[in-house]
């Protein structure tokens, strides 16, 4: 397997599509993708509207991206990493615009590529935070909240058309790039009635998108699960965690992994209630939290991992207590712990 530096702020351009693809759009982090692109020339990267895969999509219609190493799912070069045969699925956090925040989303989306995975991040209704719920007389709150983005729906705090839910904005991407990328096989991760195959998807996401991530890993038996900055459904009215933690989990346990910062207190949930959390989906029955700041590769074989880098003063319950808590982790000095964070986080064996 080639050496991918993870350390560098950079992103894929297009190249080597079985089409023509639309240019990057304006608005959508140009700089920062066109940094990463030198980093990561194999890597395929490629933006599409979800207006442009349903015209039924007319909210939230910034772009999704996908990420792909022709060389590793076209070519299947023998020095480069296998095939997984596995979709990672990265889901933003809150964002008024839609647009992951921070260099750190892109990078990893990249060297997941480099790993053989093929990469989407998903455009979704992401404008209300999930911590509307959090003072909620209703226990269910949260998983109701989430269930309406991820599947369509109506809760209290949210309304959303099954056309722009999460599932069909992901089911109609994938039939989409099936058609006018069909050498990269996209359609292998849809089942022959067009629903998700989720036993071949690796659902991921930062902050709100971690928590969707857990709830469809409950929901449905995923490949593996990667929060960051998450998952932080915590119900301050009755102080426990959400209630659908506890759920019975589709997905083993040991297919959860979160990685968070000791001083991220985003969307009122202090560190020590995102434990509570972990502990809630009972984590904490692969070991203690892992320090990735002083232990090394493999962690203990821990599913909690936990960095306090860089550290900062808190000035507030909205702080991220530094970029790692949402990512964007990334220091040309500390390059060989991150790609080893992220190597763990992407490819630690799983039931």
């Amino acid at each position: 397997m080639k050496i991918i530096c993870a350390a560098a702020f950079l992103f894929a351009t297009l190249a080597r599509a079985d089409v023509t693809s639309n240019p990057t759009l304006p608005g959508t982090n140009e700089n920062v993708q066109t940094q990463i692109a030198l980093e990561h020339p194999d890597v395929t990267t490629v933006s599409i509207l979800p207006s442009a895969t349903d015209a039924a999509i007319k909210t939230f219609d910034n772009p999704h991206w996908i990420y792909v190493n022709r060389d590793i799912v076209v070519e299947h070069k023998p020095d480069l990493a296998p095939d997984r045969h596995e979709l990672y699925l990265f889901i933003p956090g809150t964002h008024e615009k839609g647009n992951p925040r921070g260099k750190g989303p892109f990078a990893f989306c990249d060297f997941a590529a480099d790993l053989g995975y093929h990469v989407v991040v998903l455009a979704y209704p992401d404008e209300i935070p999930a911590s509307v719920c959090r003072n909620d007389s209703n226990p269910k709150a949260f998983e109701e909240f989430r269930m309406a983005i991820i599947q369509g729906g109506r809760s209290k705090h949210i309304s959303v058309e099954r056309s722009e839910s999460i599932e069909n904005r992901l089911v109609k991407l994938l039939q989409h790039l099936g058609k006018i990328r069909p050498k990269e096989n996209w359609g292998q991760f849809l089942n022959e009635d067009g629903t998700i195959k989720w036993e071949s998807v690796a659902v991921g996401g930062q902050s709100q998108g971690g928590g969707h991530a857990a709830l469809i890993a409950i929901k449905h038996r995923v490949a593996r699960v990667i929060c960051t900055g998450a998952p932080k459904d915590y119900d301050q009215k009755r102080n426990v965690p959400a209630a659908f933690y506890r759920e019975e989990s589709a997905t083993p346990k040991g297919c959860f992994f979160a990685f968070n910062h000791r001083q991220d207190y985003t969307g009122d949930t202090s560190p020590g209630q995102l434990l509570k959390n972990l502990k809630a989906l009972e984590l904490d029955a692969f070991g203690p939290p892992a320090d990735v700041d002083t232990e090394a590769f493999p962690y203990h074989h821990a599913r909690i991992l936990m960095t306090a880098y860089p550290v900062v003063n808190v000035t507030g319950s909205q702080s991220e207590g530094s970029l790692t808590a949402h990512f964007s982790m990334l220091n040309p000095k500390n390059a060989d712990r991150w790609k080893q964070v992220w190597t763990y986080l992407l490819t630690e064996k799983t039931p």
